[in-house]
């Protein structure tokens, strides 16, 4: 019985996602080895899913380890620069018919995969094309790249327009120049490109190894993904995702994961629950700060409650929230509340008290205070108030590390000396705006 109510407790908590995605466009890449392992099957399942759920799916593989054995096979070594492969006029036809075994074999198991699911019987259509025009990288640093290609264009709207008739559409890492030519493109670059040019929701970047460490965050902003840029222990092939993510939310993607396919289902897990399973690179929760409402109340209680609790958080009642609600901050996750402050000014003296900071403890690492606060800062400001002012019990170090000093002469306003409670020994911290 218990399994049964796990069973429908988890399509409960599906179902907002389900109809979040429902016509949303989302640009898959797949590595070959991913592709070549005995989890792909599963994978191909949960792409059919996708599509019948009503998702606009358009698939990229990789063909990195393909190209790497058909030229071993062949005796041929490739060159690289700055990471990149040359690809020359001898390698070519050998990295051509990499890509072009590994787009047949994703296409058979897609095929074949479907009579073993609950979905026998349904068809997918996927459907290939030359939708990328591409364009020679040059001469780099006095080294012809010779056929190795970067993007020039995408037939975006020939794209959208098979989307709309619920095809899934499976792009190879080739780019095609007007004049005939064939361009082997970096595939983590051209899904990026497509996403742009799609305006896509989502970027999922889908490995066959785990890309993150334990020290990275489950969500990630882009300037927290620039500091693992600038240091030299982040690994190479993470670097390169991590790049192209910022590109893609910069282009107004909303959304990129990093994902791998070592739990069966991961791809499920990042787009149906709320902890997912990778990471996720966005924007939305840092930029995306809103005033609260009276209808963030029972949201902004559930979260501080617990803080309440252990003494951490003056308790406020649900009077007192209604009456200032209107200087709540808060960032939404999914229709919960996740971090929440309240700057509560007072005009007369100038003065705001900062008060409520709170968030949630799954996103302790993803620099929400210092957004909120930020927010806060900037409206106290905007307000015309010269100083705030907090108490605090447990985390004056974290206050003080963003520009605030302990003042143990500080006067609190009269309206805030009518509530407040010596006995709890909080400590005043102010600081000048």
């Amino acid at each position: 019985m218990s399994n049964t109510q796990d069973y429908v407790q988890w399509f409960r908590a599906a179902a907002p996602y389900i109809k979040a995605h429902r016509k949303k466009t989302i640009v898959i890449m797949v590595s070959d080895e991913v592709i070549y392992s005995d989890r792909f099957i599963g994978l191909v399942h949960d792409i059919a899913l996708l599509n019948h759920l009503g998702i606009k799916l358009v698939i990229l593989h990789g063909s990195r380890s393909s190209i790497d054995k058909h030229l071993a096979d062949n005796q041929l070594q490739s060159r690289f620069h700055h990471n990149i492969r040359i690809t020359d006029a001898e390698t070519l036809p050998y990295v051509v018919q990499a890509i072009n075994e590994v787009k047949t074999y994703f296409e058979s198991q897609l095929s074949m995969g479907l009579p073993n699911t609950p979905m026998s019987g349904s068809e997918i259509s996927m459907i290939g094309g030359n939708f990328v025009i591409g364009m020679p990288l040059g001469v780099i640093d006095g080294i012809d790249m010779q056929h190795s290609g970067k993007v020039r264009a995408i037939k975006h709207e020939q794209i959208k327009a098979l989307l709309s008739l619920n095809h899934i559409v499976l792009l190879s890492n080739l780019g095609y120049s007007r004049t005939g030519e064939v361009f082997n493109l970096p595939t983590e670059e051209l899904a990026c490109e497509v996403a742009r040019a799609l305006r896509a929701d989502k970027l999922i970047f889908i490995q066959q190894e785990r890309a993150d460490s334990d020290s990275l965050a489950s969500t990630l902003s882009t300037s927290q993904c620039e500091q693992f840029l600038a240091s030299e222990s982040t690994p190479d092939d993470l670097k390169s995702l991590l790049q192209q993510a910022i590109l893609a939310i910069q282009a107004q993607v909303k959304r990129v994961h990093i994902i791998d396919q070592q739990v069966d289902g991961g791809l499920l897990l990042e787009l149906f629950t709320r902890d997912g399973y990778g990471i996720m690179v966005t924007n939305l929760f840092y930029e995306g700060s809103r005033t609260a409402n009276i209808d963030d109340i029972g949201g902004i209680l559930s979260l501080i409650e617990p803080l309440e609790a252990s003494g951490v958080l003056v308790v406020r009642s649900r009077e007192q929230m209604e009456l200032e609600i209107r200087h709540f901050q808060v960032i939404e996750k999914d229709g919960m509340i996740i971090a929440c402050i309240a700057c509560i000014p007072d005009s007369a003296e100038k003065l705001a008290e900062l008060a409520c900071l709170a968030v949630h403890e799954d996103y302790q690492r993803a620099g929400l205070g210092n957004q909120l606060l930020q927010a806060a800062e900037l409206q106290a400001s905007n307000d015309g108030i010269s100083q705030l002012y907090t108490l605090t019990t447990r985390t004056s170090h974290w206050f003080i590390e963003h520009g605030f000093s302990e003042n143990r002469d500080f006067p609190l306003p009269a309206m805030k000396q009518k509530s407040y409670n010596p006995e709890r020994g909080s400590k005043i911290l102010t600081k000048k705006i």
